[in-house]
């Protein structure tokens, strides 16, 4: 009753359409990806401000692609969101595992895109390759086995391009696939892989307590904290590569659902205590990409910057 009151009081913060069951969080990954880390953070502020309540889906395997097939025939009516990784889904899945891709992502409705967070060249403890310009140098001589321990596309296509604009002597490098940037930061961490790429949203707490180095960050841009790390692309020209998750609802899904979702997740984006808590784990957002044009509009743009490099790959 109180709602409802409260409902007659403000028209206009009422929507015709409100979850009166759980939503499914379906997530590509295994747990720990920096996803599920953002999506949380909004997950509780949404939770403190509609009621919704959000289970977590977790399918990961084939670089997301298994969970985002089941996302795609999921019925449209509120219940079911995806919070999939943009390389990973919207610019390899057709190169890399068209037998098993049965979606088109650009048919998808985005809410928003949750947040960025650069990708960091990180090493184990132990090793004395611990700067960018003695892993260039390794590479360039291909006298020795590099094994980057990976766990998403994007991290792949990062570890790609700096190899393919080394043109090494010898092809001595190769990158692991994990089920998510977590699993591959744990053989890091244990000494079973020597590198590892994957976001500084999801290894900075490892760094700052000493148990994992940093090479180098593969951005365009230092984000505050970040000032005593080499960009990646001050050696490697084009060396850009962010991880990026999108929220996303299934094709079809009716306005009115939408509108939901627009309405009470992109001012929990912005909100203060999300940019809090998004500096404190190197998360930055666009405000270009709070809309669903300016998700579509972006990932046209990554699609198309990262394909043709894409096809050059074969997947692991």
């Amino acid at each position: 009753m109180k709602k409802f009151l409260i409902l007659l009081m403000f028209p206009a913060l009422a929507h015709a359409w409100q979850p009166t069951k759980p939503i499914t969080v379906v997530l590509p990954n295994a747990p720990g990806a920096g996803n599920e880390i953002a999506f949380r953070i909004l997950n509780k502020q949404v939770t403190e401000k509609t009621g919704a309540i959000f289970v977590y889906d977790y399918r990961p395997g084939a670089d997301g692609n298994i969970a985002m097939n089941h996302f795609n025939s999921t019925t449209p009516d509120g219940y079911t969101v995806a919070i999939p990784s943009c390389q990973s889904t919207f610019v390899t899945p057709e190169i890399w595992y068209p037998q098993i891709v049965k979606f088109n992502p650009m048919e998808w409705e985005p809410v928003a895109n949750m947040g960025k967070s650069p990708l960091a060249f990180y090493a184990r403890l132990n090793t004395e390759t611990d700067t960018v310009e003695k892993l260039v140098k390794e590479i360039q001589n291909g006298k020795r086995s590099i094994n980057f321990a990976v766990g998403g596309a994007a991290h792949k296509l990062a570890v790609e391009y700096l190899v393919a604009n080394i043109n090494p002597s010898k092809d001595t490098v190769a990158t692991i696939m994990y089920k998510g940037p977590s699993q591959a930061m744990q053989d890091v961490l244990s000494g079973v892989a020597e590198f590892g790429v994957f976001p500084i949203a999801v290894g900075a707490p490892m760094v700052q307590a000493g148990k994992l180095k940093v090479i180098g960050i593969a951005g365009e841009k230092v984000l505050p904290g970040l000032e005593k790390y080499k960009l990646m692309n001050t050696y490697i020209p084009g060396l850009n590569v962010y991880a990026c998750w999108n929220l996303m609802l299934p094709k079809n899904t009716p306005r009115e659902i939408q509108d939901w979702y627009h309405a009470n997740f992109i001012s929990v984006i912005n909100s203060k205590e999300t940019r809090e808590q998004y500096d404190k784990l190197f998360i930055f957002t666009t405000q270009m990409e709070q809309t669903p044009e300016g998700v579509r509009a972006a990932m046209y743009r990554l699609r198309e910057k990262w394909q043709p490099f894409a096809k050059k790959i074969k997947p692991e």
